[in-house]
């Protein structure tokens, strides 16, 4: 295992109250978690608060804490927030009344309406999360809806999403295909790196983001988000980034660690 490296002196056992920990790339890759992340869980879990904070929408937070349970990580939906989480309170705090097309899974969509938030094909608001289940009808609806003048909202911004074998087409090509159909950006995204995300996971633990640390794999939005919102910024490079794009990016985070198994080393 490759040298670690410091920046800040920060010590993460003596620093931080909270740590936010994205999933796909830091947590797990698919079903099989990260080597050491369940032991290296445990260990935090014994003085810190946990989060597993992740962009990716297309699943419900009760479907994150049966897979993490079921990893080895017992976890309930307190545990968990996402993207849409972070979506569904953005809307009931700014656009309760909105009348929502959502371009999701049945049971994400189902949790819209759990949330009281109303969905309706005749919609001014269109929500488009990483739909495992998109077909045609509902990219041509959605699009349809936003070149009419619909608000539309996206829950993040990933591009790719990592598993296993490789990288799947997330969000972010999504965007695109209805950027060059509608030429329209989203009004509004949720997820990391934006500050809307930010706020609803500090309601959330009620712990300031000065005592809150972000563990995660891509530097376009685990990293953006931690260093754009006040948060301490952990790279782990069990994913999407090596330490030679990090040293290219130009940003400089808090931490680098090879893994979550050695976030207390």
């Amino acid at each position: 295992m490759s040298q670690m490296i410091q920046y800040c002196g920060m010590d993460l056992t003596k620093d931080i109250d909270c740590f936010l920990l994205d999933l796909d790339g830091t947590v797990y890759f698919g079903n099989r978690p990260i080597e050491g992340a369940i032991d290296a869980v445990i260990r935090m879990r014994k003085s810190k608060r946990v989060i597993f904070l992740t962009n990716n929408s297309s699943a419900t937070r009760e479907f994150y804490a049966r897979k993490l349970t079921k990893m080895g990580i017992p976890a309930t939906v307190e545990d968990v927030y996402t993207s849409a989480n972070a979506t569904c309170d953005w809307l009931i705090k700014n656009r309760p009344n909105a009348k929502l097309y959502v371009v999701a899974s049945p049971d994400v969509t189902e949790e819209f309406s759990r949330r009281g938030l109303s969905t309706d094909e005749e919609a001014d608001t269109v929500v488009l999360t990483f739909d495992k289940t998109l077909d045609y009808k509902k990219l041509t609806d959605a699009c349809f809806l936003i070149s009419r003048g619909a608000f539309y909202i996206a829950t993040h911004p990933d591009m790719t999403c990592p598993v296993e074998d490789g990288e799947l087409p997330d969000i972010g090509s999504f965007m695109r295909l209805i950027e060059g159909t509608t030429g329209k950006l989203p009004d509004l995204i949720c997820g990391k790196p934006y500050s809307t995300i930010a706020e609803g996971v500090e309601a959330m633990t009620g712990i300031p983001r000065t005592q809150t640390a972000m563990i995660g794999d891509r530097l376009t939005t685990d990293m953006r988000f931690a260093l754009d919102n006040g948060l301490k910024a952990v790279l782990t490079l069990s994913g999407v980034t090596d330490r030679k794009t990090y040293e290219a990016s130009g940003l400089k985070v808090d931490k680098v660690i090879d893994s979550l198994a050695v976030w207390d080393r």
